[in-house]
């Protein structure tokens, strides 16, 4: 039996050295206090992080309440300003009218009274769209153009490129003056 007691004595002798390596294994924590009093640049960091964000995060709405109230006076002064061209379109499109009225007799006596009513037709249609323009608002012209441009693409496309074409003369011609 002496055998039998031999390799009990082995058994705790194997199991020693694992004692010592789980004890290196968990080191001992540092206070809070000391961990803060380590790294001041690091703390002194974070606060001037915290300080940043917190300007730029003010900065930020700032700039969007001012881009907000700009755009509100962009909108504002552009209504006006198609307010303006829209009253001016009419009372040219009433002149057009006029013109094409007045000249319904010259018509007659040069080329016979079924041109003059051709003339007379013209400038009654132009009429109608003088008074047209003059009675309706931005809201209603705008929704008049949308469905114009969705029954009617190609016409709408041959027309925008006619007036880009009648603009660009006009202002070529007026920058060589």
């Amino acid at each position: 039996m002496a055998k039998a007691a031999t390799p009990a004595a082995k058994k705790p002798a194997a199991k020693a050295p694992a004692k010592p390596a789980a004890a290196k294994a968990a080191p001992a924590r540092k206070p809070a206090a000391a961990k803060s009093a380590e790294h001041p640049i690091r703390d002194q960091l974070a606060a001037t992080g915290a300080t940043i964000k917190s300007e730029a995060s003010k900065k930020a709405a700032s700039l969007k309440a001012d881009a907000s109230n700009l755009a509100g006076q962009a909108s504002t002064k552009a209504r006006e300003a198609a307010t303006k061209g829209k009253d001016k379109a009419a009372e040219a499109v009433g002149s057009l009218a006029k013109m094409l009225e007045d000249s319904a007799g010259t018509v007659d006596s040069k080329f016979g009274k079924q041109y003059g009513d051709y003339a007379r037709s013209a400038a009654s249609t132009v009429a109608g769209l003088a008074t047209s323009l003059d009675k309706k608002d931005l809201d209603e012209l705008a929704a008049a153009t949308k469905d114009l441009v969705k029954k009617n693409p190609a016409v709408s496309v041959g027309a925008a490129a006619v007036i880009g074409f009648v603009l660009a003369r006009l202002l070529k011609g007026s920058s060589s003056d």
